[in-house]
C-alpha cells in the first residue's frame, strides 16, 4: 500500500511495514495546543478571584480566534508529517504530496534480467511516486527488452506474445504479459486506464515484470541446471533418442 496523504495506514518507506500513521498538520497541532492551554487555565480557574474570571474567559476566546492564524506563521498550511507507529520515523508532505523520503517499498529486479532491463526497472522505481505514468512507460520498455532476451524480436510486444502462446506458453504467463502490455500502452498512448494519479496500479507492475522473468527465464534455467547435474550423460543421450531429438 503506497503512502497516500491522510491515510491512517500505509506501507512505511523506511521500515517497509504496513503500519498505522500519526498525522501532524498545522490545523491538528493548533487544535491540540489550544486544548492544552484551555485545560491548564481551567484547572487553575477555581483558585482565581471572581473578578478575574472574565479576563480568563476573554483570553480563552482570543486563543480560539487568533491561535490558528498565528500558528501558521510557524507551520505552513501545506506542511504535514506522518509518524510511523512501527519505526517512529516520519514521512514529510507538502500540499498533500510526499517529499521525503521519495521512495516506496518495491522488490528488487530479478537477478536473471539483463543489466539494461534492471536499469530500466530501477529508474522506474525512482520516479514511481512522482510519475506513475512515467514509471509504467519504462516498465513497458523493460517488457519489450525482456521478450527479446527470451528470443523474440522485441519489436512488437503483441506479436511476440502471440508467438509465445503458439509455442505452448501457459495462460497465466500470457495474462501477465498482456496485463503489462495493455497498461503500459495506456501510459504511452491515451487510453481507458488513468495512470496520472494511480501509483497503486504502477506499483503492482514491478512484481508482474519479475513474475514474467521468473516463469520464462529463472525456472527454466534452474530446471535445466538440475537436469544437467542429476541425469547421467548416457541417460540424457537415451532420452534424446527416445524423443527423436
Amino acid at each position: 500500500m503506497i503512502p497516500e496523504y491522510g491515510k491512517k495506514k500505509f506501507q512505511c518507506p523506511h521500515c517497509n511495514t504496513l503500519a498505522t500513521q500519526e498525522w501532524f498538520t498545522a490545523s491538528s497541532a493548533s487544535d491540540i495546543a489550544t486544548r492544552i492551554i484551555q485545560h491548564l487555565f481551567l484547572n487553575y480557574r477555581s483558585s482565581v478571584r471572581d473578578y478575574a474570571q472574565n479576563y480568563i474567559a476573554n483570553f480563552l476566546e482570543e486563543i480560539d480566534n487568533e491561535f490558528m492564524s498565528k500558528f501558521y506563521n510557524f507551520v505552513p498550511k501545506g506542511f504535514s508529517v506522518a509518524t510511523c507507529s512501527s519505526c517512529n520515523d516520519v514521512t514529510v508532505w507538502i500540499d498533500k504530496n510526499i517529499v521525503y523520503p521519495k521512495k516506496t517499498a518495491l522488490p528488487p529486479p530479478n537477478e536473471d534480467l539483463d543489466e539494461d532491463i534492471k536499469s530500466l526497472y530501477l529508474e522506474a522505481a525512482s520516479i514511481l511516486i512522482d510519475s506513475p505514468k512515467g514509471a509504467t512507460a519504462l516498465l513497458r520498455l523493460a517488457l519489450q527488452k525482456l521478450l527479446k532476451q527470451v528470443g523474440k524480436s522485441g519489436k512488437n510486444i503483441n506479436n511476440d506474445i502471440k508467438e509465445l502462446v503458439s509455442e505452448g506458453m501457459s495462460p497465466k504467463i500470457q495474462q501477465a504479459l498482456d496485463l503489462l502490455r495493455v497498461v503500459g500502452n495506456n501510459a504511452v498512448h491515451p487510453g481507458q486506464i488513468n495512470l496520472d494519479d494511480n501509483a497503486e496500479i504502477a506499483q503492482k507492475l514491478f512484481s508482474i515484470l519479475n513474475f514474467i522473468c521468473e516463469e520464462l527465464i529463472t525456472k527454466p534455467r534452474e530446471l535445466q541446471s538440475l537436469y544437467a547435474d542429476l541425469i547421467p550423460t548416457d541417460t540424457q543421450t537415451h532420452i534424446k533418442q527416445r524423443d527423436g531429438t
